[in-house]
């Protein structure tokens, strides 16, 4: 049968693990409480406003700037716009003297003022309306309203980048956006996080990730190369913010964050070339089916359907050194992956024979085809191997499309609650998308 839906390779936001370098899925990440993260208020500085404002924010340039908040400030250099709602009204404050001494209050010893807002000169800020007593409070400086603008006023002004020498656009992103907590503005990488991807493929923007598999920055990222993003590197980044005026306040947050359940480690999001398995062209389906099973206990049916409603593109492939590989064969020039039905029925009938441990000892010339083994030395093996859900998930074809005595569909999936997400999940998947 045909497959629905359909397996492509792409770069993509994952969840990775530095520690072990892998991409990991939802089911293998944990959120413990505790975590802290070094969130900061820093600042963009517009150098050009957009054809709806015309000149009427003339009057607060060269000194206005977009005020926006993150948890991640490592992702800073990676930074390709910044994202308004446009339905929400945004406010141009002006920045008077100090009320008091921010970096105490609360008794918050940790609080740490920028520079940016302590010389005599202060900036223009923009931020969300709505927002403006919670920052006043907050930075424990005064700030009065200049002028009101809509959000969509704010798509398409420039800003430049408070690291890089290029200059970048303010976008309307989504209803991710809103006044809850930070400025009503936010800083996107489409490297570096889903929705920000979302909103940078909605804009043409560039998908950048200055970040090795090690989690240390590559050499893209300038003078922070070699700093691990997570440590040095994420202090490197604040401490250069401040230095160039950009920073108004750095301060711990202690949220939800998701950790590699195995390691026990801080994850980061990071765009890299992996294999995924796109489900949209069968959810539909796979939600139907949901409904012709009998769930004990019965509630267990709301779970997975809520679970499966909201996924989209599953990331099958893992960066490890152990597994079942993905048996695909890469130009060596052009990086052109080589998988086709001939490949796969060659490779197929080596594992019957010798176990899936032939992919890592076998040569390239002897696990292509005749038909592509003079062409062997421009093809090298992928080293990915199958997530094991989706491993796993494929044992109903395995055992019961295999074995005398057995029938498909299976009489009874036995599995605690948690594989609502994982093995149940993923079983019903391959199965939909296959039978």
């Amino acid at each position: 049968m045909a497959l629905q839906g359909y397996i492509y390779r792409g770069r993509k936001p994952v969840h990775w693990s530095p520690s072990s370098r892998t991409a990991l899925a939802e089911a293998e990440l944990e959120y413990p409480e505790g975590h802290v993260s070094k969130s900061i208020y820093a600042i963009f500085k517009l150098v050009s406003a957009s054809p709806s404002l015309g000149s009427s924010i003339d009057e607060f340039l060269p000194n206005l700037c977009l005020a926006i908040w993150t948890t991640t400030p490592w992702t800073v250099p990676a930074n390709a716009a910044v994202a308004v709602n446009g339905k929400l009204q945004y406010a141009i404050v002006e920045v008077d003297p100090l009320l008091g001494d921010a970096s105490q209050s609360e008794g918050d010893k940790k609080r740490r003022l920028g520079d940016a807002v302590k010389g005599e000169k202060k900036p223009f800020l923009i931020v969300a309306l709505d927002l403006v007593p919670a920052l006043q409070a907050k930075w424990g400086l005064n700030l009065s309203v200049k002028k009101v603008l809509l959000g969509s006023d704010l798509e398409n002004c420039r800003y430049a980048h408070p690291i890089e020498k290029r200059e970048c656009s303010v976008v309307i992103g989504g209803d991710y956006i809103t006044t809850e907590s930070g400025t009503g503005l936010v800083h996107t990488a489409p490297g570096h996080g889903q929705e920000d991807y979302a909103t940078g493929l909605k804009y043409g923007l560039p998908i950048l990730s200055p970040v090795g598999d090690d989690g240390k920055f590559t050499e893209e990222a300038g003078q922070f190369s070699g700093l691990d993003v997570l440590g040095d590197g994420n202090t490197a980044v604040v401490d250069y913010l401040n230095e160039h005026l950009a920073l108004v306040m750095e301060e711990p947050y202690q949220h939800k964050y998701p950790y590699d359940w195995r390691t026990k480690k801080p994850t980061i999001f990071r765009a890299t070339e992996q294999w995924f398995a796109s489900v949209e062209g069968f959810k539909e389906a796979a939600m139907e089916a949901i409904g012709h099973v009998k769930w004990i206990p019965p509630q267990a049916e709301n779970r997975i359907s809520s679970m499966t409603s909201v996924r989209s593109d599953w990331c099958i492939s893992r960066q490890r050194i152990w597994g079942v590989p993905i048996p695909v064969f890469y130009h060596k020039d052009t990086k052109e992956p080589l998988m086709n039905e001939e490949t796969i029925n060659h490779i197929k009938s080596i594992i019957a024979k010798k176990g899936s441990d032939a992919w890592w000892y076998m040569k390239v010339e002897d696990l292509l085809p005749d038909r592509y083994r003079d062409e062997a030395s421009n093809y090298e093996k992928g080293t990915d191997t199958m997530d094991v859900w989706f491993d796993s998930g494929s044992s109903w074809a395995a055992v019961l499309g295999k074995r005398d005595g057995l029938h498909f569909p299976a009489d009874l999936y036995l599995e605690g609650t948690d594989q609502h997400r994982g093995w149940f999940q993923s079983s019903l998947l391959t199965s939909i998308a296959t039978k």
